[in-house]
């Protein structure tokens, strides 16, 4: 045997789509915790002013 897997063999391992991770990830709601200057974000959506650069929000 050359020891190369082949298709149907019991000992190939195969990529089960059914067991790949959800995507997920941080909700979209943070963009109102976002900086528009810096980028920076805040701790709270209602920060008056950013803690890293100042900028007033906007």
């Amino acid at each position: 045997m050359s020891g190369t897997a082949r298709p149907g063999d019991p000992d190939r391992e195969t990529a089960d789509p059914a067991r790949a991770e959800p995507e997920g990830g941080d909700p979209a709601c943070w963009l109102e915790m976002v900086c528009a200057d810096c980028g920076a974000i805040q701790d709270t959506a209602e920060f008056t002013r950013c803690a890293r650069c100042g900028a007033p929000r906007e």
